[in-house]
């Protein structure tokens, strides 16, 4: 399901992944960058949404702004159901260096970087169809 396109980012609902995709094209203005940023949380807020995957191949540098902004809509994310969030790494080295943002805040986070889309979800699913081991390891008995 189609929730927002246009020239710079089509924003779609796989229901059958539970997966929110964003695919991010040439520059975004700041304001766009936010709305889709705000939509997309509101998205997660009320359906469920276990997977966000932002395809920023083909899209330009963001604003240190900008991008702070969106690393600090995911814990929220996060807090409405999200479990897992992934990047479609881009070609554009400026682009790659905007992501910093999410590494650094993701390290105690499920957040991964991928070459390609369906490298994405392969390890998306796996990570959602892995149990989590929930013994600490030690033998009480």
């Amino acid at each position: 399901m189609e929730l927002y396109k246009d020239q710079n980012v089509v924003l779609r609902y796989v229901d059958e992944r539970k997966e929110l995709l964003q695919v991010w094209s040439g520059f975004v203005p700041a304001s766009l960058f936010r709305v889709i940023i705000d939509i997309s949380t509101e998205f997660i807020a009320k359906n469920d949404v276990d997977s966000l995957i932002s395809d920023v191949t083909e899209q330009k540098v963001v604003s240190p702004e900008d991008a702070e902004y969106a690393a600090s809509a995911l814990p929220e994310m996060m807090q409405y159901g999200l479990k897992v969030m992934a990047f479609v790494i881009p070609k554009d080295v400026f682009t790659r260096l905007s992501l910093k943002k999410f590494s650094d805040f993701g390290k105690d986070k499920p957040i991964g970087y991928f070459n390609s889309l369906p490298e994405a979800r392969q390890w998306i699913k796996v990570l959602l169809d892995t149990p989590v081991n929930k013994t600490s390891g030690n033998d009480l008995s």
